[in-house]
């Protein structure tokens, strides 16, 4: 094993699977467009370029951070963008959520791609922020 790669903790290992989850989620938000349930309805089409943006772009800045050996600050850029996705994402969908709860789309429920993205934004979400409280390289 090289000697930089002994020197990293797991928080550094936390860190770049946060950032590998944001950048699968915004990959993901990509190749469905946003559109969760029924297409032909409007309140299905949740798409927004800001949180494919903030996702993938969130990715790239930790990743590169990480190159720099900024490690607290990509921890942070980990959590915050996907944090802020996850809030721009419930504003663009709070229609078809509705929908699906007061019994509009009751026959087909929550639409497996929503759940899929879902369980990928809040997963690089909250393993962005286990990543600001552990240790990203190991005591001297």
């Amino acid at each position: 094993m090289s000697n930089t790669s002994s020197k990293k903790a797991f928080g550094f290992f936390v860190v770049l699977l946060a950032a590998v989850l944001a950048l699968a989620a915004g990959v993901y938000f990509v190749v469905i467009h946003g559109t969760f349930g029924l297409d032909s309805t409007h309140n299905g089409d949740c798409y927004d370029p800001l949180i494919t943006g903030l996702l993938i772009g969130g990715a790239a800045v930790a990743v590169c951070l990480l190159l720099i050996k900024k490690y607290g600050l990509a921890s942070a850029v980990t959590a915050i963008a996907p944090g802020v996705a996850i809030c721009l994402f419930v504003h663009k969908c709070y229609w078809y959520v509705v929908d699906v709860f007061i019994g509009i789309d009751e026959k087909h429920g929550f639409d497996p791609r929503f759940i899929t993205f879902v369980a990928l934004i809040a997963a690089a979400f909250v393993i962005g922020e286990v990543a600001i409280y552990v240790r990203k390289t190991k005591k001297a």
